[in-house]
């Protein structure tokens, strides 16, 4: 009888963690995360709950978002708490908290798909992508809580900061933005400001900026 118990425990939890990490993302739960989260970082304390913080702290912070949303951690992309005696020491995968690695990531491992770029003016190489004010409507109402936007600012491919796309045609938070699609981000930790980086660079790097958008299949 134990024997069944155990093997019916056991056909109940694997079903359950192949439900969280295929069926169960929401993205009213990423954004909920986001937002209580944008301004004042989730910080561990001395119960190993909540992560680390860093100076560079952009992709560690979508991680988050995306696993409270749902999308479960794998033996690449994970943030573990390690216990040493009473001192709790969270470990990251670089996957977890570096941009460029997570962009490979989500497309690598079929997590993520591709939906858009764009730059200032759009360009067609090396790295096609469309003008700001073209091609937005991929990051529409639907996809809310699903897209990871990535920004490479010296236009050479890699991906040096992240952001986590969290509503659609609102009202930016910073003063003169006006309305657009809206995102959450560390470093500078910003609540609700626009995707598009322009009205918040200097002129340099408006000119060589380049953001890529991908959805999350979860």
């Amino acid at each position: 009888m134990k024997k069944i118990i155990y093997f019916l425990l056991c056909i109940l939890l694997f079903t359950s963690m192949f439900a969280t990490s295929v069926f169960a993302y929401s993205p009213q739960k990423a954004i909920t995360y986001s937002n209580t989260y944008a301004i004042n970082p989730n910080k561990m304390n001395t119960l190993g709950v909540g992560y680390n913080v860093y100076s560079r702290d952009c992709t560690n912070f979508v991680s988050q978002c995306l696993y409270a949303g749902g999308l479960s951690q794998d033996s690449t992309r994970k943030s573990i708490p390690n216990w040493h005696g009473n001192t709790v020491v969270r470990v990251d995968s670089t996957q977890w908290v570096n941009a460029n690695s997570l962009k490979e990531y989500l497309k690598t491992s079929g997590r993520g798909t591709k939906i858009g770029s764009w730059s200032l003016k759009g360009s067609p190489s090396p790295y096609l992508t469309f003008a700001y004010v073209n091609d937005s409507s991929n990051l529409s109402s639907s996809r809310t809580g699903k897209v990871v936007l990535f920004y490479d600012w010296e236009s050479d491919g890699t991906m040096n900061h992240s952001a986590f796309f969290v509503a659609n045609n609102g009202k930016s938070t910073l003063s003169g933005e006006g309305y657009g699609d809206l995102i959450n981000q560390h470093t500078e930790n910003r609540k609700q400001v626009l995707w598009r980086p322009d009205n918040r660079q200097n002129s340099t790097q408006k000119a060589t900026t380049r953001v890529y958008a991908f959805e999350i299949k979860a």
